[in-house]
């Protein structure tokens, strides 16, 4: 698991968000966001055996200054983090942080343009996004496919953990409700 370096996720048809993680042809991930909750909390399972992989949970109750810490669950160990730019407020932009705490990686949406038509025109219009590292090296990006539930391509083509990087986006997409 997370041997690669493409991965895509496809959100399930059902009252709330619900998503299944493929690496290559092969279902690694399931996570089902909880619902009614003042804090968000997010368990990654294995879908064969139903067994908990990630968990995320929010550390506030205000989602807009909350980082959503990425835990393995088997471990214990602290991946890192997601968190909501200061920036965000045109275009999606969050923040992953590494287990230490510092910023390892920002995800944007590809430009201001497409997200204002995407909010104010047409929610047809796919969301792309790029990671790029604090050094402005591009890590990987994201691509979202036209289709009626959320589809979307994750490529990791740089130095970041594909765990954070696929499991930070799938937060990001709950966040937001794209």
């Amino acid at each position: 698991m997370f041997d690669g370096t493409h991965y895509e996720v496809r959100q399930k048809l059902r009252l709330g968000n619900k998503y299944r993680i493929y690496e290559g042809d092969t279902a690694i991930l399931e996570s089902a966001q909880k619902r009614f909750r003042l804090k968000e909390d997010f368990r990654f399972t294995d879908p064969d055996s139903d067994e908990e992989r990630f968990r995320v949970k929010a550390g506030s109750i205000l989602d807009i200054a909350s980082a959503y810490d990425v835990v393995d669950s088997e471990t214990g160990e602290r991946i890192g983090s997601v968190r909501r730019s200061v920036m965000s407020f045109f275009k999606h932009e969050y923040e992953l942080l590494g287990p230490d705490g510092d910023t390892v990686a920002t995800v944007t949406e590809d430009n201001a343009v497409m997200a204002l038509a995407r909010r104010h025109v047409t929610t047809l219009i796919p969301f792309n996004y790029d990671i790029v590292s604090p050094s402005g090296e591009k890590l990987g990006d994201v691509s979202e496919s036209l289709s009626f539930r959320d589809k979307y391509n994750i490529d990791v083509t740089g130095d970041i953990d594909p765990r954070l990087a696929v499991v930070g986006m799938v937060v990001i997409d709950a966040i937001e409700e794209n």
